[in-house]
């Protein structure tokens, strides 16, 4: 036996439905002669805030989900029942036969525009909470204000009525032990008697489609039972006042014998509906008998759900971040060096509405300048983006070029790295973005600096040295009125805690830095009113749901991932490396010498498993601590570096930092022999790096792999599924699971913890 689910709002993605539209033209043609625009078009190129437009939104899902399901239909043979989620059941109901695809989509159309129109209400989910203590807190606080709306699962409630009234009703359900209280981002209050103007004017449009008898059983989400054949018509105009019941529906079938693995979701880009099975499951296990899955019309029985897909993944960390950034969700990934970060990870996830940045560290600017160049053709104006900004404390020319290429082509988001001090070119960027709105300064150069101790925090949340200051405005590279506005604000607008990564790496502890550096930020914001304080993120070891989750939990307004990136489709690097690295587990890493700052003793968190550079690294970091030139090198020493290490002799390594440096390093090294040593052993680091990214398989052990246990930890999470295989694996997939998944997780504990389970 097969159930067959649609999706409801909340599950538009851009890109969802590319291969769909092209296998069913004629339907697209159909679709874009009702709707007046270019419905392929929408999903492929749209914005992410156009999708989560109402009038846009039910539209494109239906027709989506119709595609979906003729594409089923194809291969498939006919499920034994069909349903789907708020605006989801006229897709359900087009399976099913009820309705045409013409009808349906002129259906869905009406009614997303007369959704669109709604205005002054609001909707909140409340978590944690039976439906019936949520309706008791309603008829004491907020009588015939504020209604049950939507139930996800037993213990998932959306509740939607008067704007003020669900603002005002915020501390009376955490007080009587909701988990969580969250305010939506909509405007209407749908599914509540607030919408029968709305229904009054759809039900003109229902009376004039045509409604046959359904060829498969379907379900309502009015009665959460089997649609009554004689009234369909009658459910649908009822639906848009009525609550969802989508936890009866569920309920229903698994009590009428449907297994997990029978439901099937079509639809949608990532699965919203059955997880939501699996938590229904859990969560009724104590509700006594399943409710009857035949059909018997009981309309306004208030069990709901918000148009949507459970606790949305929205909620996680801090809106004011994703609004300041311009993204869906409070997640980010992070840059990883010499590109691998690649443009096409940043404009797959900039597509996806979410902020990544391009791995400029150790690229050439001409390279960077290339990629940036990329991006911008394939992005729209105002997709979230940014670019890697490394330190270079020896050549701080280097990160004076950058800046004139970031401030050159409009680069508003920069993700500063590896810095133990604020600089000048960091200030500069800053400085040359600040205006002033009123009272307040807006910053149109954003910086999110990583960080892995409390007093480099401190530097970036608060405003530059005045020392910095004053020598960018002797050297005329800021204006007096600059340099003004720079000293009220906070350098950057987010410091994210690195705890013990891949990478660069001060191995900390993310369970004492957080909470050191969220106590750090609440006393810095003193010192700029004008701005505000500084976001606080984390990352480091964000692997699985399970640390997003103690990360969101501790306080984090955002986590930003790195080392799961690196085994995607997108990542640049080699498929040699890809196929080494989905295969490690968390104890599959080891610490080295960093080769940017050898001689700093430095470390870098790298793979270990099937690789020597590790050991090599580390013996090259001995020979240097040991001997003060590499003419002092024992005979031994010297046959191992060069026929090992190198495969050539320390005389040709050195022609080759001829090349590489600029002349007055080349001087300290002709001078020093200690110096010039130093420049000979970081080639290593240099060829690693770079037979690695090349996947040159005569170097293989000598990869140089900067990755942490969190890559490890995600394989493990994924082994079962059809992404244990890195060509599955896309960044932006890898964040709607992570968040979708944390969301989840967080509902789970929370309730257990609530109840003692």
């Amino acid at each position: 036996m097969t159930v067959c689910m649609f999706p409801g709002q909340g599950a538009q993605r851009p890109g969802m439905g590319a291969d769909l539209f092209l296998a069913f033209p004629a339907q697209v043609r159909e679709a874009n002669d009702i709707l007046g625009y270019d419905i392929a078009a929408l999903c492929r190129d749209g914005t992410p805030e156009q999708l989560s437009q109402t009038q846009f939104t039910q539209p494109a899902l239906f027709v989506v989900s119709a595609l979906a399901w003729l594409a089923r239909e194809q291969a498939n043979s006919p499920p034994d029942y069909v349903l789907g989620h708020s605006v989801g059941e006229y897709a359900a109901l087009f399976a099913a036969g009820v309705l045409s695809f013409v009808d349906g989509l002129r259906l869905v159309t009406a009614r997303g525009a007369l959704m669109q129109q709604a205005t002054g209400g609001g909707m909140a989910a409340v978590l944690g909470l039976a439906q019936g203590r949520v309706e008791a807190l309603l008829a004491q606080h907020a009588p015939d204000e504020v209604f049950v709306s939507n139930v996800n699962t037993p213990l998932q409630i959306v509740i939607s009525g008067r704007q003020d009234a669900v603002i005002r009703l915020e501390p009376e359900f955490l007080q009587a032990g909701a988990a969580l209280y969250r305010r939506l981002d909509v405007s209407g209050a749908f599914h509540t008697p607030y919408m029968r103007d709305a229904q009054a004017a759809f039900a003109k449009i229902v009376a004039q489609a045509s409604f046959a008898a359904p060829r498969i059983a379907v379900l309502s989400n009015v009665t959460g039972r089997l649609h009554d054949p004689a009234r369909i018509r009658e459910a649908m105009i009822e639906q848009i006042t009525a609550p969802v019941r989508w936890s009866d529906s569920i309920r229903a079938l698994l009590g009428a014998g449907e297994k997990l693995e029978n439901f099937e979701e079509l639809g949608s880009i990532m699965p919203v509906l059955r997880p939501m099975v699996t938590r229904i499951r859990q969560e009724a296990a104590s509700l006594g008998a399943p409710p009857p899955l035949a059909a018997e019309p009981q309309p306004n029985l208030p069990e709901a759900e918000r148009a949507g897909t459970g606790l949305p993944p929205i909620l996680l960390g801090s809106r004011a971040f994703c609004e300041r950034f311009g993204v869906r969700q409070a997640y980010v990934a992070g840059g990883m060096y010499q590109g691998i970060s690649s443009a096409s990870v940043v404009i797959r996830m900039a597509q996806a509405g979410l902020l990544s940045f391009f791995g400029a560290g150790g690229l050439p600017v001409q390279v960077v300048a290339a990629a940036i160049a990329e991006i911008k053709s394939k992005v729209k104006s105002g997709a979230p983006y940014g670019v890697n900004f490394l330190a270079h404390s020896h050549r701080p020319e280097l990160e004076d070029k950058l800046v004139d290429l970031l401030v050159r082509e409009g680069v508003d988001t920069i993700e500063a790295s590896a810095f133990m001090q604020v600089t000048p070119a960091l200030v500069r960027y800053r400085a040359l973005g600040l205006m002033q709105d009123g009272a307040r300064i807006i910053a149109r150069h954003r910086i999110i600096a990583k960080i892995s101790r409390p007093d480099v925090a401190e530097q970036f949340l608060r405003p530059a040295p005045e020392a910095v200051l004053a020598k960018l405005l002797a050297s005329d590279a800021l204006s007096p009125a600059q340099v003004e506005l720079a000293r009220q604000v906070p350098v950057a607008d987010a410091v994210c805690v690195e705890a013990d990564s891949g990478g660069h790496t001060d191995q900390g502890m993310p369970l004492t830095l957080l909470p050191t550096v969220l106590r750090l930020r609440d006393r810095c914001a003193e010192q700029t009113p004008r701005f505000g304080a500084a976001f606080v993120g984390a990352a480091g070891g964000i692997g699985t749901p399970e640390a997003a989750a103690a990360m969101f939990l501790m306080g984090a307004d955002f986590i930003l991932t790195g080392s799961i990136n690196q085994c995607t489709v997108e990542a640049a690097t080699s498929d040699v490396v890809k196929d080494l690295l989905v295969g490690m587990n968390v104890h599959d890493t080891d610490y080295a010498p960093s080769g940017e700052m050898f001689e700093m003793g430095s470390k870098i968190q790298v793979l270990k498993k099937g690789i020597f550079f590790p050991a090599r690294a580390n013996k090259l970091a001995q020979i240097y601590a040991r001997h003060d030139s590499l003419t002092s090198l024992d005979a031994e020493t010297l046959r191992l570096l060069e026929t090992r290490y190198f495969k050539r002799s320390l005389d040709a390594v050195f022609d080759e930092v001829r090349r590489l440096y600029p002349g007055a390093e080349l001087e300290r090294a002709e001078r020093l022999p200690k110096q010039r040593m130093s420049m000979v052993l970081r080639m290593y680091f240099r060829d690693s790096t770079r037979w690695a990214l090349a996947g040159d398989l005569d170097h293989k052990v000598d990869f140089q792999i900067q990755c942490g246990p969190a890559l490890g930890a995600l394989n493990q999470w994924v082994a079962d599924t059809t992404h244990a295989d890195w060509r599955t694996r896309h960044v932006d997939t890898l964040a709607e699971m992570m968040m979708d998944e944390t969301a989840a997780l967080l509902v789970r504990r929370l309730t257990a913890m609530r109840v003692g389970a």
